[in-house]
């Protein structure tokens, strides 16, 4: 009963109705050869206040059927998603990832050495384009997984006697301590208090599996996805610096935004983004302005 309860409060968070800008960017993306399915999430999902970018997750039948033949498809195998910047020709602007659904859904198990696309999709979307029902019901599948997995970390990572709000808060510390951000621990404390009572039931339904809390196995494990995720988020961003127009420009204003200090720039590296991205990053680590 407790399962069924999960997959209905999922597919109804799934099918929530959008309008206004994000529908229009999500049918121009539908439209492109290929897309199986248009997923929004982000910022601008929980909050359409926030202002920003809106966030968007492509998901296609092949690499090819949509970049074509050549070295985006190519990279895109190697390393999803691409990334890019769309602009609906009405002016709404969004960050826009693509990848496989198959590659999509492979990427939501527990034993995922890659913690990004779990960790974002424990989080609330809307699947706003489906090319048919049985791409809807793949899409449920792997974001069904996607919080199961979460919620299994979430009690194996916190002390044994945290609540549900307590070790998803801790389970979201992990997840960007995984990534290379620029937020703080506030965003965790939110997106723990908004789960609500979808994460409580995925609290409970995880101990009913048998999990339990076991900090020090748990953090070993965690310790090697941490490693493996900061250096596949390097390399996607120095692979969006090819892939993704305006790729630094972009992370440069979001870590001002964060940090409220301006990051400053060289001649050549205003010049050679792709070959200064690197550098930048590692300039921003040791700053601490990347966590």
């Amino acid at each position: 009963m407790q399962q069924e309860s999960v997959r209905a409060l999922l597919s109804a968070q799934l099918a929530r109705p959008c309008t206004g800008d994000a529908q229009l960017l999500a049918e121009d993306l539908a439209a492109r050869a290929g897309v199986l399915g248009v997923l929004f999430y982000g910022n601008l999902q929980r909050d359409p206040d926030a202002g920003g970018l809106f966030d968007f997750y492509v998901l296609t039948e092949r690499d090819a059927a949509y970049h074509g033949a050549g070295l985006s498809a190519l990279a895109n195998r190697l390393l999803p998603p691409n990334v890019y910047f769309h602009t609906h020709p009405d002016g709404p602007k969004a960050k826009v990832a693509v990848m496989r659904l198959e590659a999509f859904a492979h990427r939501m198990r527990a034993g995922a050495w890659d913690t990004t696309l779990w960790a974002r999709f424990c989080q609330p979307s809307t699947l706003i384009h489906a090319k048919d029902d049985a791409v809807r019901a793949q899409v449920l599948d792997a974001v069904t997984t996607a919080h199961r997995t979460a919620a299994q970390w979430a009690v194996e990572l916190s002390a044994p006697d945290a609540g549900p709000r307590q070790a998803w808060e801790t389970l979201f510390q992990h997840t960007y301590a995984a990534e290379l951000r620029v937020e703080g621990n506030r965003r965790a404390q939110m997106l723990a208090d908004q789960g609500g009572a979808l994460y409580e039931l995925l609290h409970g339904e995880a101990l009913e599996a048998g999990g339990q809390s076991k900090p020090a196995q748990a953090q070993r494990a965690w310790r090697q996805r941490r490693w493996v995720g900061k250096l596949l988020n390097a390399a996607r961003l120095v692979k969006a610096c090819f892939t993704f127009r305006g790729a630094l420009a972009y992370g440069l204003d979001k870590v001002e935004r964060h940090s409220g200090r301006p990051v400053i720039l060289s001649a050549w590296e205003q010049r050679h983004p792709w070959l200064a991205a690197p550098i930048v990053i590692v300039r921003l680590l040791r700053e601490r302005r990347l966590r």
